[in-house]
């Protein structure tokens, strides 16, 4: 066999073909939708895309900064599904919700790569209510409250710790939930959260709270 026949780690593309930042970001992107963030190495990646490494170290210093860049491009992408799988007579808020959970299950390795990691380039907008994004949630639950301003921070947040949860249990396919159920599930907890609204001091609740402190 000639030797020249035979691949060797490492063979590199053709001289002429330049290896940009977006080619490399699009190769982790299928390796982490793929096989899981945890893959990604400048191996895998020179392998994947059959090139040296050299390039790769040349765009990118190390690998955590090859991971903030994706998870921007990963965070973009995640927008893009909410947006594209809106149903209609659905609220918005409710909606998000949905497709929030639908994405960890469609695409459970990059919703683990955004969510379920130590990895940020900045604070998103489902966590943390300074940010720009949160704007657009903020219309979205006036849509179908009249909470203020003030107590719309503190609805949101725990009305997306219940549908982290449910996202989390599906990510990770320790349990299987159908459409039905999540909307069940966050509709259920949407009027929860409203009823403690509404009820700040709801005897019924107090009463639990305090006999879980015991």
């Amino acid at each position: 066999m000639s030797l020249n026949n035979i691949k060797k780690e490492g063979d590199m593309l053709p001289t002429t073909t330049k290896i940009t930042k977006e080619m490399i970001l699009n190769t982790a992107f299928e390796i982490a939708r793929e096989k899981g963030f945890e893959k990604i190495s400048n191996r895998e990646l020179a392998k994947k895309m059959n090139c040296s490494i050299r390039p790769i170290y040349y765009q990118f210093k190390n690998v955590e900064e090859l991971n903030k860049e994706l998870y921007k491009k990963i965070e973009r992408y995640f927008y893009e599904f909410l947006i594209d799988n809106m149903i209609k007579d659905v609220p918005l808020y409710k909606q998000i919700g949905i497709n929030y959970i639908k994405f960890a299950i469609a695409e459970n390795n990059l919703f683990k790569f955004l969510f379920m990691t130590e990895i940020k380039a900045e604070p998103s907008a489902f966590i943390t209510t300074d940010e720009k994004g949160f704007e657009e949630v903020v219309k979205a639950i006036k849509i179908s409250t009249k909470l203020s301003d003030k107590d719309i921070k503190s609805f949101h947040i725990k009305m997306w710790i219940f549908a982290h949860g449910i996202a989390t249990l599906s990510a990770t396919k320790s349990v299987k939930f159908t459409d039905e159920q999540i909307q069940d599930l966050l509709s259920q907890e949407f009027q929860a959260l409203m009823l403690l609204e509404e009820n700040p001091n709801n005897k019924w609740i107090l009463k639990n709270s305090d006999e879980g402190k015991r």
